[in-house]
């Protein structure tokens, strides 16, 4: 009786929650976290406040759990991601965004990846910068308890680099996903950020984490559906935001007929490239629903649960030329 109760209680609760673009958010602690080194015309401020597209990053910039951070060089940078790994080990924070501080000016979107990619080299993150700003990846793997299963997990959180010029449709490396007001490395754990989402919309339906839910499973199953669809929703409004704001369609981020890939013209999670070519990755519907399942074999039929690289995979080349989408021109430019 007490567990139809409870069941019943969660599903009301989580009504309006699949709502397109809709997901209830916890309290901010603390309020919104400002860049601590905060001035009124900080392009950041500016940014943040009405530049930045992505809907995921918005919501956690909001609830204060977006670690920010400002560095000259590489033993700057290293001191910085070590406050943010303390910080998502408590489960305070789930990104990390490095803004550069330098007088230097950058003519193009290369210079500053020539720069980044050397600061990662001298903070020990990579022994190649050269590698790193042509392909490689950076990654850091934390070990913190998961959101959803309470077990000690390891999450890889991705380093990719965003530039100024990338905003500068006559720069070679124009792509205004990877652009922002200024030169700034962004961290972040797709699966970590979905988990801490799944883990806040239980701690509003039923007061504890999914973890203390096992005993009904169907509320759990029901409550993973509907933060597949927010999650889903999330990240197709990001990508409709960006591709608006492409004045080369071929450089914008473009949402498949199906909902089930999206297209850009770099690879993610890689950090860095100097030359463009389409990519197409797993949307959401595909990878969040994939973890869900993982999540559900061990929290209910006790089977261990594998990390993997779900959301941030890497993408598959769909042409071999850095512009012309060969068999995907109508699909992609229509949107």
């Amino acid at each position: 009786m007490v567990y139809a109760y409870v069941y019943e209680e969660a599903y009301m609760s989580l009504a309006d929650f699949a709502r397109a673009d809709s997901v209830a958010e916890p309290a901010p602690q603390g309020g919104v976290e400002r860049c601590p080194f905060h001035k009124q015309s900080d392009p950041f401020e500016t940014w943040l406040e009405s530049g930045l597209q992505c809907m995921a990053g918005k919501r956690e910039f909001r609830l204060g759990r977006y670690h920010v951070a400002r560095f000259r060089n590489g033993a700057e940078y290293a001191a910085a991601l070590a406050a943010f790994r303390h910080a998502v080990a408590e489960h305070q924070k789930t990104g990390f965004l490095a803004i550069l501080t330098s007088d230097r000016h950058f003519a193009t979107a290369e210079q500053e990846l020539r720069f980044l990619g050397a600061a990662m080299e001298e903070a020990g993150l990579t022994a190649d910068a050269n590698a790193l700003i042509t392909g490689d990846t950076l990654s850091h793997a934390l070990s913190v308890p998961c959101p959803v299963t309470g077990e000690d997990t390891i999450y890889e959180f991705f380093s990719v680099a965003f530039c100024r010029n990338a905003a500068n449709p006559s720069d070679p490396l124009y792509d205004p996903s990877l652009s922002a007001p200024f030169t700034a490395v962004n961290t972040t754990s797709d699966a970590f950020a979905f988990a801490r989402l799944v883990h806040d919309q239980a701690m509003r339906a039923w007061g504890r984490p999914v973890y203390e839910m096992i005993h009904d499973r169907d509320a759990v199953e029901t409550l993973f559906r509907r933060c597949v669809t927010a999650w889903q929703n999330m990240s197709a409004t990001t990508i409709t935001n960006y591709s608006r704001v492409a004045v080369d369609p071929s450089r914008g981020v473009h949402l498949s007929e199906d909902r089930q890939r999206w297209f850009a013209a770099h690879n993610d999670p890689v950090f860095a490239e100097l030359k463009k070519c389409p990519f197409q990755h797993e949307m959401p519907v595909t990878y969040a629903a994939r973890l869900t399942a993982k999540w559900s074999a061990n929290l209910f039929d006790g089977k261990p649960y594998v990390p993997s690289r779900d959301g941030q995979s890497g993408g598959t080349p769909v042409s071999d030329d850095a512009f012309a989408i060969e068999g995907l021109v109508g699909e992609l430019l229509q949107f």
